[in-house]
């Protein structure tokens, strides 16, 4: 048997998991055909055939799989390695931080604070609204919204997102006082993550935009384009908006900062982590939107 290149089993664990050369090239950065040709060059060499390739797609043959989940294991051991290496070191190195993109834009005084006071330290900030994979070292530290985070993960429960429906005032100005909700023009995300709370309210809003991320939808409310469903967080402390709808307790998701369990003695990141964490928990009555501006609060809400 010839000799095996290990970076073989990454590429056919991201084509595997994508279910196609073509998305997993443009994950491993590299041309389709020669994602194709490396997991030729392994099936060659291992004798075995890894992939069932058909006219919709690829996917894993049962000894594929195992090779796969033995792959995902040498990967996690070789990031605990990495780790274990670093936190011998002294506390500098890039720290890769992943969130929301609105949630940065709260978190961007604090991060430079940070900068100052370890200047030794460069955050690698991905903004990013699917959560990221820890296992496969994709991140050091996550900062999520989510009320189910992956067992494997290490990290703490700093808060709750409160979320309200929000308007531009001058979008609200345009429409006679008492105005029912649901006769506004409504910004909803994307996802469809929104229309459920929707059809809770009984709602069928006229709907003149969604947005895929956190900030888009922001920004969408304050240029007056609709309104909806916003974090607290996000635009408390706005005088531009109005909270049309106070939080309800149905309407929250669990603030989670976490990172990969291989992470526990990473000096740096525990040290970035505590921080953080400090910071966000003093900011707990605006996250949960108990508080918002000192001109409009948030409850009771206005209509």
């Amino acid at each position: 048997m010839h000799s095996m290149n290990w970076d073989d089993l990454r590429i056919l664990e991201v084509c595997a998991r994508n279910g196609s050369f073509l998305r997993a090239a443009q994950e491993l950065k590299m041309s389709h055909t020669s994602a194709s040709r490396r997991i030729t060059q392994l099936e060659n060499t291992l004798n075995v055939t890894l992939l069932h390739r058909t006219a919709t797609g690829i996917s894993a043959t049962r000894t594929g799989m195992s090779i796969i989940a033995q792959a995902r294991d040498m990967a996690e051991a070789a990031l605990i390695v990495q780790n274990t290496a670093e936190s011998a070191s002294n506390i500098a190195g890039t720290i890769r931080f992943e969130t929301l993109d609105a949630t940065a834009f709260n978190l961007m005084d604090y991060l430079g604070e940070f900068s100052k006071q370890y200047p030794e330290i460069e955050i690698d900030l991905r903004l990013n609204q699917e959560m990221v994979d820890l296992d496969r070292g994709e991140a050091d530290v996550v900062l999520r919204a989510t009320n189910d985070p992956k067992e494997d993960y290490v990290g703490h429960h700093i808060g709750d997102h409160a979320f309200g429906i929000f308007g531009a005032a001058d979008l609200i100005n345009q429409y006679p006082a008492g105005t029912p909700l649901s006769e506004f023009p409504w910004v909803l995300w994307g996802n469809g993550w929104s229309d459920q709370w929707m059809k809770n309210l009984g709602f069928a809003p006229h709907v003149v935009m969604r947005a895929n991320t956190a900030f888009g939808m922001v920004q969408a409310v304050r240029a007056g384009i609709g309104i909806g469903h916003l974090a607290c967080y996000s635009v408390a402390m706005d005088d531009r908006l109005l909270c049309l709808h106070a939080p309800l307790d149905e309407w929250r998701l669990q603030i989670w900062l976490l990172a990969h369990r291989s992470m526990r003695r990473n000096q740096r990141v525990r040290t970035f982590v505590k921080f953080l964490r400090q910071k966000i928990t003093a900011d707990r009555p605006l996250i949960s939107g108990k508080i918002g501006s000192p001109t409009r609060p948030l409850s009771p809400p206005l209509l």
